[in-house]
């Protein structure tokens, strides 16, 4: 009995119906110099959403909305005490999250999927 559950993995669940939780991705730069060598990470609660470029120290916040996209920023200052901002918007797309990334010298696109298990 145990040979006929072996191998038969429960299909992916869809993101607009369970997108709470953690979800991950690399950078796909699409222009400029983007933190594309290390996995990023979407967390999606019912009440926030938190975004990691690179898993660096950067920490982008916002919100999940009720369309199922999340949208997610932080602006710090930059060397000229100039208002820096770095935002995130993805939305569900079958299994996975879709995002852009960007910021004044950055553009990508991420796709994220639930981390193995």
């Amino acid at each position: 009995m145990l040979t006929a559950a072996v191998g038969h993995a429960a299909p992916p669940v869809d993101a607009a119906r369970e997108p709470f939780g953690d979800w991950v991705g690399t950078l796909k730069t699409d222009a400029g110099t983007c933190p594309d060598q290390i996995s990023s990470t979407l967390q999606v609660s019912r009440t926030s959403v938190v975004f990691t470029p690179g898993d660096s120290a950067l920490v982008l916040r916002g919100a999940h909305h009720p369309d199922g996209s999340v949208h997610a920023e932080l602006v710090l200052p930059d060397r000229n005490h100039k208002p820096l901002p770095m935002v995130f918007e993805g939305h569900p797309d079958g299994a996975s999250f879709a995002g852009v990334f960007g910021t004044p010298t950055c553009r990508a696109h991420v796709t994220l999927t639930r981390p193995a298990p």
